[in-house]
């Protein structure tokens, strides 16, 4: 079918846009898909790429004229002309923000997972032009930079297991989320990152800037660079990848008590929610263990496990707890002077 009469994918009608001075109709436009640079290379009679180049690399060069950071203004970008959405839908907010500030191995990985749902018709110009399939494109919903897939690394690092490539993806993600104490997911939630700031002594509120990864770099061993966010600034990923590669402690180790030791564990199981007991509790959080609970460190704790992060303990933050060391409600307002809590409570720390 011919591009100026293909029906579009993924970009909506709009307003003619402009591209190396050719005027292209609005209808042939297409976000991930023969997209407005097709057309105008069309008009401008550019041929595809060698034959010696890989098929993304022929897609690209027919959507974008193989730019990989291209980003014209009109809501589409890099090198395959992803729109925000389908860049967010499979998994490019990892890398970027945007796929043009992306690298080309990352937004090649999100275009393969896109092609493993959407096949070769989220380019209907461009994917045909360059015969691609699912097979040649290596469609793979799990698809990683590098070429790894199920959400892994590409390879072993030689200094732990992750690659260190100064990219955050879900396995440094992992492991990191295993570093401060949160469910391994592969995705930083606001509560993840409420963790991360009180473990590190930045101010919970959940946004990622300055502040966190100044605080961040500093427990890594780092001197602060200035940067904003630290999964998108490379030397922080990269410095985070050694240091946990390195044998970071995870956070839900718990921290020696001083409070004496008890058959089942480290902890006296006496129901008396002292230093020691404070310390095991801040270990499992996450959070600097100094036997004693600050405000963030209370927000860490209702973040892990599920409670409005105030910073006050209440009966909601109590029940939730309870909930999350496998026990039923009780009505307590406060654990901390609650008995059975606390001594449940170490008995689970202890195991």
């Amino acid at each position: 079918m011919s591009a100026l009469h293909r029906t579009p994918t993924h970009r909506a009608d709009g307003s003619a846009v402009y591209f190396r001075g050719v005027r292209v109709a609005p209808k042939v436009a297409a976000a991930t898909g023969g997209a407005v640079v097709a057309a105008g290379l069309s008009v401008a009679g550019a041929g595809v790429a060698s034959a010696e180049q890989s098929v993304w690399d022929k897609v690209a060069q027919c959507e974008s004229g193989g730019n990989w950071s291209i980003n014209t203004g009109n809501g589409y970008y890099g090198g395959l002309q992803f729109s925000s959405s389908t860049w967010k839908a499979f998994g490019g907010t990892a890398y970027a923000a945007t796929a043009n500030t992306a690298s080309k191995a990352e937004q090649i990985a999100v275009a393969q997972r896109t092609l493993a749902q959407q096949g070769p018709g989220a380019w209907p110009t461009c994917g045909q032009r360059a015969g691609l399939t699912k097979a040649n494109g290596g469609a793979d919903a799990n698809a990683q930079p590098g070429g790894s897939s199920s959400g892994g690394s590409s390879a072993p690092s030689t200094s732990g297991d992750l690659v260190v490539d100064g990219k955050f993806g879900p396995a440094t993600t992992r492991a990191l989320e295993k570093w401060i104490g949160v469910s391994q997911n592969g995705s930083l939630s606001t509560g993840d990152i409420k963790a991360l700031q009180s473990k590190v002594g930045a101010k919970a509120d959940g946004k990622i800037g300055s502040e966190t990864t100044a605080k961040l770099r500093a427990a890594i061993g780092q001197k602060s660079n200035g940067a904003w966010d630290f999964r998108s600034d490379s030397s922080s990923v990269t410095a985070l990848q050694r240091f946990l590669n390195s044998g970071a402690p995870a956070a839900s180790t718990p921290a020696p008590s001083t409070g004496g030791s008890s058959s089942a564990g480290k902890l006296v199981v006496d129901g008396k929610f002292g230093p020691a007991t404070t310390r095991s509790l801040q270990s499992w959080v996450g959070v600097t263990a100094d036997g004693s609970l600050s405000t963030s460190d209370i927000k860490a704790l209702q973040s892990k496990i599920g409670a409005k992060a105030d910073g006050k303990i209440g009966s909601e933050t109590t029940a939730k707890l309870r909930a999350a060391i496998g026990q039923k409600g009780n009505g307590v307002w406060d654990f901390r002077t609650n008995y059975a809590t606390v001594k449940a409570l170490q008995q689970y720390l202890n195991g």
